[in-house]
């Protein structure tokens, strides 16, 4: 970056490549100073109408980290009658002790950090704004939002586990939901295993089209568990829960891979079971090959629910066949045997059949986008603590809760007890924001009138001097 106006034309030129660059630190530097002053007033303004009990301790500089950067401020801590101590100014801003990050700053780290690497985010913020946080910061504070939040999920499944009692929620009547799970390997570091599941279940309404032959998931809900099978079921009732009119639900449609944990699943929705048709497709194509039309017999067999047919025509082409071919028929046919409960179409036996249902599926672009991309993929490995919190961080933004969290979570909570006042806060908020920035927009340059005052890039800097700055 230029602090010296440049001296030739080369110079000039490299200089207009980072003008918007420049303008924007200077702005940012002039913003840091506003919010400063703001701070401070607000600061003296709520020691003049503190509660009583209320005693000043002393003032000391403190560093936030804002979306303007590091901003120096120097504020009053108090103690109260028990010996406890307060500053007002960062209750009333939603920082807890000894964590000086506005909220906003928490938003934008948390959100990068959930679509990329710590390190990542980090170098990302740096460059793209005036946010410089080490990614280490970041780590920490995926935990201390995470934390909290997954506390309260494990008492409330506690509670629903020991009583059974289902808590109140919206009381959405559907009749008809869409249940499907999958689990996808991650690997472990520091732990006991070296790897372990994260089972992803999605449930949703149905679909909604977003184009030619493009539809997606309608109200989808998302829930996940790191190893445990006992707790998944469970938790994902108590989630849709909140959502639905669970005693209302007439039909429970259960699709996934024909897992033991998943068929399990259906028997606790009381719901059916359905071997999703990715499976069912990958497994007749392994079977089969090049061979179109018993794959395409079975297939039709399965979708007219005549899955006796189906099974009959697998191992009716395994005993025609030898070697290794027939070893691979027979093991796609113990697949489908184990799973012909959910071999028929389940649209078959559902009063509304055809018209907007349409064949299950969606879970395992689910298990792409939510899990693979950001936690399987790059060599990556985790801590069982470590990937609960990023898979509740990604949660939390995907279902939009990430805002709300951090103004209601311990980190965001200022003291009931404090009442700013409101009117002397909105004065110096008016007063101080909208002052005229700093001196240095309002400089003279001496080269527009020097000896050089007729030089191509002297001439060029006039021009810009002269643009009026919200034009800038």
């Amino acid at each position: 970056m230029h602090n010296s106006l440049p001296k030739s034309d080369k110079e000039l030129k490299d200089f207009l490549k980072y003008l918007d660059r420049y303008l924007l630190d200077k702005a940012i530097e002039w913003a840091r100073k506003c919010y400063q002053a703001i701070l401070e007033e607000m600061d003296a303004a709520f020691a003049s109408s503190r509660e009583k009990g209320l005693e000043i301790e002393h003032r000391r500089w403190v560093w936030y980290q804002t979306c303007l950067g590091a901003v120096r401020i120097r504020r009053r801590e108090y103690r109260d009658k028990e010996g406890g101590r307060r500053c007002l100014l960062d209750e009333v801003l939603g920082m807890a002790k000894y964590w000086h990050k506005t909220v906003k700053v928490q938003e934008v780290a948390l959100e990068l950090a959930s679509t990329m690497s710590y390190r990542r985010s980090a170098e990302v913020l740096r460059k793209t704004s005036a946010i410089d946080l080490p990614h280490q910061t970041i780590w920490r504070m995926v935990s201390k939002v995470a934390d909290p939040y997954l506390q309260k999920e494990e008492q409330e499944l506690k509670w629903f586990l020991m009583t059974g009692a289902i808590p109140q929620g919206e009381g959405k009547r559907v009749s008809r939901l869409l249940v499907e799970a999958d689990g996808v390997i991650l690997s472990l570091q520091r732990e006991k295993e070296r790897r372990t599941e994260v089972k992803l279940g999605i449930a949703y309404e149905g679909w909604q089209q977003v184009g030619k032959d493009r539809y997606r998931t309608s109200n989808k809900t998302i829930f996940s568990t790191v190893g445990a099978e006992e707790t998944f079921w469970p938790g994902l009732t108590l989630k849709l829960q909140w959502n639905y009119d669970l005693a209302g639900v007439k039909d429970t449609i259960v699709g996934g891979d024909g897992a033991g944990w998943i068929k399990a699943g259906a028997e606790y929705c009381g719901g059916h079971f359905q071997l999703d048709r990715y499976h069912l497709n990958r497994d007749l194509c392994l079977a089969f090959g090049r061979d179109k039309q018993t794959k395409r017999q079975v297939w039709e067999a399965c979708e007219r629910g005549d899955v006796a047919t189906g099974l009959a025509t697998i191992e009716m082409a395994r005993k025609q066949t030898r070697g290794e071919a027939a070893l691979k028929i027979g093991r796609v046919y113990r697949y489908l045997w184990d799973n012909r409960m959910g071999l028929g179409d389940y649209r078959l036996g559902l009063s509304s059949a055809g018209c907007s249902l349409r064949r299950t599926g969606a879970i395992e672009g689910n298990i792409d986008k939510l899990i693979v991309r950001r936690m399987k993929n790059q060599g990556m490995s985790w801590t069982l603590r470590g990937l609960k919190r990023l898979l509740c961080l990604r949660f939390l933004v995907l279902e939009e809760k990430l805002t709300s969290w951090l103004a209601n979570s311990p980190l965001g909570q200022a003291a009931v007890s404090l009442h700013p006042p409101g009117k002397r806060v909105r004065h110096i908020l008016t007063r101080l924001s909208s002052q005229e920035p700093d001196d240095w927009l309002k400089v003279r340059l001496p080269a527009l009138s020097g000896p050089h005052a007729s030089r191509p890039w002297v001439t060029l800097l006039k021009s810009l001097s002269e643009a009026k700055l919200n034009e800038l």
